[in-house]
C-alpha cells in the first residue's frame, strides 16, 4: 500500500481560483475552434490527437504517483464519476457512438462543472497531480463541446432519464468496489471536504441532495 494524500482544495472565487479558470477556459477555447481555421486539418487525426493527450495523462498522473510512494488502491484507481467519463471521453473520440456521447455529456458536463467550480484534490496538488487535474476535468468538458460543435451532437428525448438510470448502476458497481476494500471512491461512504453547496449532511442524506442534484443537472442539460 503506498502513502495516502490528504486532499487540497484551491478556494472557489480566489483570484487563484480565478487564475485557473480563465487559463484552462481560453485552452478548451483554443483547441475547440483549431478545426474551423485549420482547413486542412483531417478531423480524425486530431480527435485521435485529443485522445492521445488523454491517455498519456492517465499515464503520466499514475506513473508520478507510483514513482513518488503514493500511488494506492484507496486513491489511484479510475472508480470516480469523472475517471469513468474521462475514459469513455478516449473512446468516444476513437469510436464515436450516440448512446457514448450522451453519458459522456450528462456526466461530463455535470462532473467537470462541478468539478472545476469546487476543485478537490483527492491525491494532493504536488508536481504533476496539479496539472493532471486540470487536463482531466477540463477535457470532460472539450470533448462535449468537440462532440456538440463538431460532430452535431444532439441528446435524444429522455435521455436524461436513461443516463440517470445507468448512474445508478455505476453507484451500485462503485459501492460493492468500496465495500471490498474499503475505498471512498464517488465519494459514496463519506462526503467530500470541499466547500460545496451540494454537499448536505452527514452520510446518508448528503447521497440523496447528489442524487437530486444529478437529475436536476441532468434534466437542464
Amino acid at each position: 500500500m503506498g502513502k495516502v494524500h490528504a486532499p487540497e482544495f484551491i478556494t472557489p472565487f480566489s483570484p487563484f481560483w480565478w487564475g485557473c479558470i480563465l487559463i484552462v477556459g481560453l485552452i478548451i477555447f483554443v483547441i475547440v475552434r483549431i478545426p474551423l481555421h485549420w482547413k486542412n486539418l483531417k478531423r480524425r487525426n486530431y480527435e485521435l490527437f485529443i485522445a492521445c493527450i488523454l491517455i498519456l495523462n492517465n499515464i503520466a498522473e499514475n506513473w508520478y504517483n507510483y514513482s513518488t510512494g503514493y500511488w494506492s488502491l484507496q486513491q489511484n484507481l479510475p472508480a470516480h464519476l469523472c475517471n469513468v467519463t474521462n475514459i469513455l471521453c478516449i473512446i468516444l473520440l476513437i469510436n464515436y457512438k450516440q448512446w457514448m456521447a450522451e453519458l459522456v455529456y450528462y456526466w461530463g458536463l455535470a462532473g467537470g462543472i462541478q468539478s472545476l467550480l469546487t476543485p478537490e484534490f483527492t491525491i494532493g496538488m504536488d508536481g504533476f497531480n496539479f496539472y493532471s487535474y486540470f487536463i482531466e476535468h477540463a477535457g470532460l468538458l472539450l470533448v462535449v463541446l468537440y462532440s456538440i460543435i463538431h460532430n452535431g451532437f444532439v441528446p435524444r428525448p429522455k435521455s436524461w432519464l436513461v443516463i440517470f438510470g445507468y448512474s445508478q448502476l455505476v453507484v451500485l458497481s462503485v459501492s460493492i468496489l468500496n465495500y471490498a476494500i474499503g475505498t471512498n471512491y464517488m465519494f459514496l461512504r463519506e462526503p467530500p471536504s470541499a466547500n460545496n453547496p451540494l454537499i448536505i449532511g452527514a452520510w446518508p442524506f448528503y447521497l440523496i441532495c447528489f442524487e437530486i442534484a444529478a437529475i436536476t443537472h441532468f434534466r437542464l442539460f
